[in-house]
């Protein structure tokens, strides 16, 4: 009797370690330099989220880093260490004594990353690509992107989508491009991506800036990738930040086998 309850256990704990490896959970969400719409500092409820909803890989926008408006506090370390994850941050500007950007935040080593100067003809605030390679407990590397797209100049964000798509789109690894684009699903500059990606909200009516009705929070996937997408969610929590966090699972494809 021992021994079988042993194997039972055995086999359950092994299911579930092969379930947890062939899936991805990723998690994209504009923090509002850490504050709700009144200003109040928000960083530990973020973290707290964080952890309740577990994603593996996260793509957060407008992260202040030892900036006045934010006391000198470094929001990704603060948030790295209330979550125990990697973090990888991308300055896109400085700003107010320190800098000001994107971040991505991994329960997984991140072996690689690149930032990339977006386009930016009109001069406004510059946006930058940040990306990381993240290896994963099953062995397949994924190339997870994050973005934060020109809010002012429709010319300089419809430059950024595609130099973004081209940079991307004969990736090795399998892609995962996440961010605030600051365009609805009905802009023809997202209309034309649909050929190569797969926007993971685009059965979703739920905005996710907060108050408007607008959708401009992404989760993206190439098509041809062997990511299969399992469940969106966009996170009812309006009192942290003007935007709401979108929740994405994937999983690994299996390979097709050969045969006559």
């Amino acid at each position: 009797m021992r021994i079988f309850l042993f194997l039972a256990l055995l086999s359950i704990e092994f299911f579930q370690e092969a379930n947890a490896q062939s899936t991805v959970t990723v998690l994209t969400y504009n923090i509002h330099h850490g504050t709700n719409a009144q200003e109040h500092n928000t960083i530990v409820q973020i973290g707290r989220l964080i952890r309740e909803y577990s994603p593996d890989i996260i793509a957060l926008q407008e992260v202040d880093s030892v900036t006045t408006r934010s006391r000198r506090q470094d929001h990704l370390g603060q948030l790295a260490r209330l979550t125990s994850m990697f973090p990888l941050y991308g300055k896109a500007i400085d700003f107010q004594g320190g800098k000001y950007g994107t971040a991505i935040l991994s329960k997984y080593p991140i072996i690689a990353s690149q930032k990339m100067m977006l386009p930016n003809p009109d001069k406004t605030e510059q946006r930058i690509l940040l990306c990381a390679y993240v290896e994963l407990p099953n062995e397949k590397t994924i190339r997870f992107c994050n973005s934060h797209l020109d809010q002012q100049s429709p010319l300089n964000r419809n430059l950024q989508l595609a130099f973004i798509d081209k940079t991307l789109e004969n990736s090795i690894q399998p892609v995962i491009w996440c961010g605030d684009f600051n365009t609805d699903p009905d802009d023809p500059e997202i209309e034309k991506l649909m050929d190569r990606w797969r926007d993971a909200g685009k059965d979703s009516h739920t905005s996710t800036l907060v108050g408007t009705g607008a959708r401009i929070d992404y989760v993206m996937s190439l098509k041809k990738s062997e990511l299969e997408l399992t469940r969106y969610r966009v996170l009812n929590v309006p009192k942290l930040s003007d935007h709401l966090p979108v929740l994405a699972t994937y999983r690994f494809r299996k390979p097709k086998k050969n045969g006559r």
